[in-house]
């Protein structure tokens, strides 16, 4: 398999000016790739602000990123730190290491469709590498391959109203055959065309995940996409259908094929921690996936809303005539509601004891085992709730 150079190759220089890949390598067979990646056949992409541009003053180079948080950009190693051990950008995973880590006061990001001298940008302020990255000298974690994520710590939050940050997908790990998208500012051919502009590519499908892909390729934190990959993508991210952060774009081969990501689920410990202090410099509340919420949207759907139709909620639940949501002792509901463990749903409060009868206490009356149950439970609803254990018999759902 051949491959191309894994170095950020597209610099900026008043405008954008590019490089090529190095000419065709034959390489060894645990040579795995070019991390200098971009979007092939995909189309422009106005709308991902969260997925950002970025701009490595040091080298030169541009990158992609995923605003994660505020102030946390998820990105690519090797867009942050020099490398060792690559012939022509070669990457060899016996061989290939990470070695010094450029400033982070010289890498800026934008939220714009295109980066260029005009776009608005954001400075880094500390560099976030994997834990133990920079211990003794050869530790294994500054291997290239399994090792290819950094986090990028900006010197002041973007807005929301800018970007609405993404979730990762902390929690729950990829199967083979999943379908993804991915995005990024990369090139469109082998021959850097097209990069600075933010592309997107829909209906891309797993390859293999981890450990069920080949140990000389891809490390047990990598996973392998479907194509579309090229120069420029690097650390720019993949997407699930639920639109959260799947992976960061690391290698691949060329003629854009065989894309290697890094594996954000074989990382969540370190993504969770380093957001949570990132949003204590940044003085703002921590994003609630990094506090162990679940990354599921469904966890997150607004409550309370009249309904009489599982389809009129955003959950697709609906409970007594409103608008409901799962729940788990670390997935909480809003004010007003409470977990019915029951159920695995958020069920409203009790009103309150008026106190004109002291005598007697008020009971809220449980379902006719015999009559309809006022609960409507759409096939998504019940997919969410597929796992979930029930104790007791409660409120079954009607058709």
């Amino acid at each position: 398999m051949s491959f191309c150079s894994p170095r950020v190759s597209l610099f900026l220089a008043l405008g954008l000016t590019t490089t090529a890949c190095s000419s065709t390598l034959e390489g060894s067979p645990d040579a795995t790739g070019e991390a200098q990646d971009a979007i092939q056949d995909g189309y422009l992409d106005n709308g991902d602000r969260a997925v950002v541009g970025m701009y490595n003053a040091e080298i030169g180079a541009i990158c992609t990123g995923s605003l994660i948080a505020p102030n946390v950009v998820l990105t690519a190693r090797h867009c942050v730190s020099d490398m060792a051990n690559e012939l022509d950008g070669q990457i060899t995973c016996r061989s290939t290491r990470f070695t010094d880590t450029h400033l982070a006061r010289r890498i800026y990001v934008t939220t714009d469709a295109e980066i260029g001298r005009d776009s608005r940008f954001y400075a880094g302020r500390e560099i976030v590498l994997l834990p133990g990255a920079e211990g003794a000298e050869g530790a294994e974690i500054d291997s290239f391959c399994g090792n290819d994520q950094a986090i990028l710590i900006l010197d002041e939050p973007i807005p929301e109203s800018e970007a609405a940050p993404l979730v990762p997908r902390v929690d729950v790990p990829l199967v083979e055959g999943e379908q993804y998208y991915a995005v990024g500012f990369g090139a469109t051919n082998d021959q850097s065309t097209g990069a600075g502009l933010r592309r997107r590519r829909d209906n891309l499908f797993i390859d293999c995940v981890a450990d069920g892909c080949p140990s000389s390729l891809v490390k047990p934190t990598e996973w392998v996409g479907d194509t579309g990959i090229c120069e420029g993508d690097s650390g720019g991210p993949s997407l699930d259908l639920m639109h959260r952060v799947i992976g960061v774009t690391s290698r691949g081969a060329q003629a854009c094929e065989y894309p290697i990501y890094g594996y954000v689920y074989g990382w969540a410990a370190w993504i969770k921690e380093t957001t949570l202090r990132a949003a204590r410099l940044g003085g703002y509340e921590a994003p609630p996936w990094a506090t162990g919420f679940p990354t599921d949207p469904v966890y997150s759907a607004e409550v309370g809303a009249a309904c009489e139709l599982a389809e009129e909620c955003p959950a697709n639940a609906c409970l007594d005539n409103y608008c409901t949501r799962p729940c788990s002792d670390v997935a909480t509901c809003p004010s007003g509601f409470r977990c019915d463990e029951e159920i695995g749903f958020c069920a409203e409060l009790p009103e309150p004891d008026d106190g004109e009868d002291e005598a007697s206490c008020s009971v809220r009356p449980g379902p006719d085992p015999a009559g309809p149950v006022p609960w409507l439970l759409g096939a998504a609803g019940l997919g969410a709730v597929a796992g979930l254990r029930r104790r007791g018999r409660g409120r079954a759902p009607r058709a």
